[in-house]
């Protein structure tokens, strides 16, 4: 049975259209932490000239490969399994990577994974897209994002909603450039960073 996450049936779209301009060219994109992986079968379907690949922890796998069997896109590879914690980033490279709702559920540790890999991964030019909850000028945006920020610090201390700047300054350091900032709804945004 496939798992369904409803916050990605309420943001699939909009991170579709903010994505979108990048993806109006063929290209490879890998998606780290996919969870579900509707993220990806929304975008594959939309945009059949762009290789879109799946990955996370081994725990997500047969979820993703439910989504990945059933919709059959010849554009959505098997799922990869990887844990950037703890593992290498994968030997191919990548136009684009994207991550959606993976920086706040961590902690700095395996934000740092994130950045690696994706930097690793990444042609010269090459996209990072991160979308989720972002603090500005270490204030909560929302008082959702601040009941959202309590109860993730409860079942894991050290993750919880990250600042845009620390985020910004962390990417710099894996060669990473901030681009540009983009809001989307219920108080997420899309951070688009370029491989230096």
């Amino acid at each position: 049975m496939k798992p369904v996450a409803e916050a990605c049936l309420r943001n699939q779209q909009p991170i579709a259209e903010a994505l979108a301009p990048l993806l109006d060219q063929p290209g490879r994109w890998l998606e780290l932490g996919s969870g579900t992986g509707q993220h990806g079968v929304f975008l594959a379907q939309r945009h059949p000239h762009v290789v879109w690949q799946l990955s996370d922890v081994a725990a997500a796998q047969p979820g993703l490969r439910a989504w990945q069997t059933d919709v059959g896109l010849p554009n959505l590879p098997v799922p990869r399994e990887l844990d950037v914690a703890c593992q290498t980033p994968p030997p191919e490279h990548y136009d684009g990577v994207f991550t959606a709702n993976t920086v706040h559920f961590v902690g700095w540790p395996v934000v740092k994974g994130l950045m690696s890999c994706a930097s690793s991964v990444l042609e010269a030019g090459g996209w990072f897209a991160v979308y989720g909850p972002f603090n500005k000028n270490g204030q909560y945006t929302s008082q959702g994002n601040e009941a959202l920020d309590a109860w993730l610090k409860s079942r894991d201390p050290a993750s919880g909603i990250k600042d845009d700047t620390a985020v910004i300054e962390l990417a710099l350091s894996y060669d990473l450039a901030f681009d540009q900032d983009q809001a989307m709804p219920a108080n997420n945004r899309m951070l688009f960073f370029r491989k230096r």
